[in-house]
């Protein structure tokens, strides 16, 4: 395994070392993680000061069209007047990609210095408990709420990463959840039927939050 990467955070290729050295093959079986589950990313969030708390989301779950239903309705929110942050997974070209603010993708300077205020409070979870410190995508995701809540964004447009229900992104407690196609993927994570898969989709749906389908 190798080492956290503990070099300061100036520019976005320093940023992107770091969250690359965040990468870890984790041994046991997608399900059997249920019980950690959110509680590394809800660690990193507390430490970070919680910016999920107050946060107007639409959260997006499904096997494909996601990413399409997050643009559209970041565009159909931003021809109402109304300000968003979008996160989606994974970039195509730049890292940056994964985060847009009012329809605009962030700068480089931006993602290092998101990443550089994140560091630290990574760095105190590992130097607890290195086996359930954040992941990769922990933190991403928990940027992309403190970039969001910064920014005081009308809505959060936040797509999951790979399900839903044990997904870092279902933290947030959202006003709308939308569930996209589902489809056979991530099989070996999700189960090997479309039951299976919609079932984990369908964990991003929270009492009492409408959710389109």
């Amino acid at each position: 395994m190798s080492p956290v990467s503990l070099a300061p955070i100036s520019n976005a290729d320093q940023a992107v070392a770091f969250l690359m050295s965040l990468v870890r093959e984790d041994p046991r079986p997608y399900q059997a993680r249920a019980r950690l589950a959110q509680l590394p990313v809800r660690a990193l969030l507390a430490r970070a000061g919680n910016p999920q708390v107050s946060l107007p989301v639409v959260h997006i779950a499904g096997s494909k069209g996601k990413g399409s239903t997050a643009l559209y309705l970041e565009a159909i929110l931003h021809s109402a007047g109304l300000t968003t942050g979008t996160f989606t997974s994974p970039h195509l070209q730049r890292w940056t990609e994964r985060y847009r603010v009012d329809g605009r993708e962030i700068t480089a300077e931006e993602f290092a210095a998101l990443f550089a205020r994140l560091q630290p409070h990574v760095l105190g979870l590992l130097h607890q408990d290195e086996a359930s410190a954040p992941s990769f995508f922990d933190v991403l995701t928990a940027a992309a709420l403190l970039l969001f809540a910064d920014q005081g964004v009308d809505c959060a447009i936040i797509e999951a990463g790979i399900g839903g229900r044990l997904d870092a992104t279902n933290v947030v407690q959202p006003m709308l959840s939308c569930i996209t196609s589902v489809e056979l993927e991530h099989t070996d994570k999700l189960g090997a039927s479309i039951a299976a898969i919609a079932g984990e989709k369908a964990g991003i749906i929270k009492m009492e939050v409408p959710v389109i389908i």
